[in-house]
């Protein structure tokens, strides 16, 4: 009895693992999928010559940023999205403000407690810096810096 009691909570386990880890693969495909279809869109636009990196940004126009080095090898970051019928949006890494940077300025005002990430994007004023963190108080919280002069442009506190 004690074997047959066993047997049934280790394969309880196991399958809960399974379905587990299949739900985590197949809900973080359509994000994958994103990022590979928009490195592919920057080198072939012929923006990029090879990318680095890749991260979703969701703004009222969800876009994918692509960091990569161009044809003269400067460090660029381009703004994939669907609604671009000429060419993607880019800027020169070197023409703004580091993410760290971006976080200085955060941490300056704000008591933060972890960072959870920092995003490069493209919203209508220009592209910004999005610093999501967890404050003292435990609290989730968004502001967002303007990438070219370091300025706070919107905060979402205390969520």
């Amino acid at each position: 009895m004690l074997n047959w009691i066993k047997f049934i909570v280790v394969f309880l386990l196991l399958l809960t693992s399974v379905i587990i880890i299949t739900v985590l693969y197949n809900a973080d495909k359509p994000f994958a999928n994103a990022k590979k279809s928009a490195i592919e869109s920057a080198i072939r636009s012929g923006q990029l010559v090879s990318a680095t990196s890749a991260n979703t940004f969701n703004s009222t126009v969800p876009s994918v940023t692509v960091i990569g080095l161009d044809g003269e090898g400067q460090e660029k970051a381009i703004f994939v999205d669907s609604q671009s019928e000429d060419g993607f949006k880019e800027v020169k890494l070197a023409d703004g403000i580091t993410a760290e940077k971006a976080v200085e300025n955060v941490k300056q005002e704000l008591n933060v407690k972890k960072i959870l990430h920092v995003t490069l994007g493209m919203e209508e004023e220009g592209p910004v810096w999005e610093v999501a963190f967890k404050s003292d108080n435990g609290k989730l919280n968004y502001v967002y810096v303007f990438f070219l002069n370091g300025q706070w442009w919107k905060r979402i506190l205390n969520l």
